[in-house]
């Protein structure tokens, strides 16, 4: 009886760590992407070949603008990333986009 149990409890085991390493994999394969875009950046998060968002604007805010530097773009997508990883919804609020300091009017020098 005592020796089943032991094996019982080695499979359990060992299924648990299969399904933990396809997990991990799957997170692995969630990359986001730095594009340019009109007038500023935007993001793309993917899995695989497979794009899940593509994000042209600063998401939350009233006006549509792109971000306007690379850096934003990248710090707002990896925080996307880390919410699709963690099975939340990935929306972004104010609050965050101000706690990561993106910039929302961007100086056009041009002018």
């Amino acid at each position: 009886m005592r020796k089943s149990v032991l094996i019982l409890g080695g499979i359990l085991l060992i299924g648990i760590a299969v399904v933990y390493l396809f997990d991990l994999q799957r997170r692995d394969r969630i990359v986001t992407e730095v594009v340019q875009v009109p007038g500023g950046y935007g993001y793309l998060v993917k899995s695989g070949d497979k794009i899940l968002i593509r994000q042209e604007m600063i998401p939350s805010i009233q006006k549509t603008s792109p971000f306007c530097t690379y850096n934003d773009a990248k710090a707002v997508a990896s925080l996307v990333r880390q919410k699709i990883i963690k099975k939340e919804i990935p929306a972004i609020t104010k609050e965050e986009l101000k706690a990561l300091h993106v910039r929302i009017n961007c100086l056009d020098l041009a002018n």
